[in-house]
């Protein structure tokens, strides 16, 4: 296994503890958050929190339904 896919699934077990939207990957030009249930505002803000720091704005691309928990697919433009 990849350490790539270990961070995501480690990640996400963390997450699972958190009612914040967590990180999921953050390769620029975007991100993607964990959150649950159906409030993105969160997940929405800190995107373009994360965006701001390369003078970019985020666009939500997509929500992946996995459960109780959504991943929220962002990319800065």
């Amino acid at each position: 296994m990849g350490r790539g896919m270990l961070l995501v699934i480690v990640v996400g077990g963390l997450a699972a503890c958190s009612r914040d939207p967590s990180v999921v990957n953050s390769a620029p030009p975007g991100i993607s958050y964990r959150f649950q249930g159906d409030d993105t505002a969160s997940a929405n803000q800190r995107a373009d929190q994360y965006c701001h720091q390369y003078g970019k704005q985020a666009r939500l691309q997509t929500v992946n339904h996995s459960g109780s928990d959504n991943i929220a697919v962002y990319e800065c433009q």
